[in-house]
């Protein structure tokens, strides 16, 4: 796995110093391979031995090996975006859309490598035990949450997206062992989404978390806990990019679904279909 991608999804268990030194490359990661071992363990504020230990966790027999390897990787990321990392302001519109493209790419397939079969094939079976689907999500989750349950609404489920956090509130003291709460939550540590899932979890619901924190508290009363992979600048908050991610995971259960309950999902999908045309033949009179 290379250095980058594994600082995201360490092989081994992290200590504290570990994620100390793990967040302290991805924010500098050029001044750390340039700089010596004893000033970088005083900018890190740990010691030589740990960033030594560090370093052969990640697989390598060196300092100087693991700062080689991380310096070509960083150039090859340069490379494939054209100009850099970063958009810059007096790039070329098509430059800036080549850039998006390769880095909605490289970010949905980080996602699916790190993928637990296992995970997804147990919330395919919650949903399609469920009496009722709860997906909810605040700011740009709660767009996705909305959407979601349009598209199990189309295939016959009693699914419902929600957005606003008294609703969610609400919602969660009423439920029953027998409804699922889909959680879409960017960071993980929305502090309203920490407690509807607290209060939801009270009720004995089943909980499927659909977070990019692998750190979150939720984890603790989901049932079922899917990470994907995005990275955001602070301009970049909300960006296409995360909820185009979230979007896959949710298409990707949905399929699913639908795999497994093929004549009925058709059976109610074209009985909605029919629906909705109704209106748009009745507009035409």
């Amino acid at each position: 796995m290379k250095i980058l991608h594994q600082l995201d999804r360490p092989n081994f268990k992290a200590s504290k110093s570990d994620k100390i030194l793990i967040r302290y490359i991805k924010e500098h990661a050029e001044e750390f391979c340039t700089t010596p071992i004893a000033s970088l363990a005083i900018n890190c504020g740990v010691s030589e031995a740990t960033i030594t230990r560090f370093v052969r966790k990640m697989g390598f027999a060196s300092l100087q090996l693991f700062k080689l390897t991380l310096t070509e990787e960083m150039v090859n990321n340069k490379q494939r975006t054209i100009i850099s990392k970063d958009i810059t302001c007096d790039e070329s519109i098509i430059i800036t859309a080549n850039k998006l493209l390769a880095n909605n790419i490289a970010t949905l397939e980080q996602t699916v490598s790190g993928l637990d079969e296992d995970i997804l094939l147990k919330s395919v079976n919650m949903l399609k035990k469920a009496e009722r689907i709860f997906f909810i999500g605040l700011g740009n989750s709660g767009f996705v949450a909305d959407d979601s349950a349009y598209k199990f609404m189309r295939i016959g489920f009693n699914a419902r997206g929600i957005d606003n956090s008294h609703l969610i509130m609400l919602h969660m003291a009423l439920l029953h062992e027998n409804d699922v709460v889909v959680v879409i939550s960017h960071s993980g540590e929305s502090f309203e989404i920490i407690k509807a899932v607290e209060l939801a979890k009270r009720n004995g619901t089943k909980l499927i978390v659909i977070t990019s924190n692998r750190d979150t508290i939720l984890k603790e009363y989901a049932d079922a806990c899917i990470f994907y992979e995005t990275r955001e600048s602070i301009l970049e908050t909300g960006s296409i990019t995360t909820k185009l991610t979230q979007i896959f995971i949710i298409d990707l259960l949905y399929t699913q679904v639908v795999k497994d309950t093929m004549d009925l999902a058709s059976a109610f999908k074209q009985r909605t279909t029919e629906a909705i045309n109704i209106l748009r033949l009745d507009n035409k009179k």
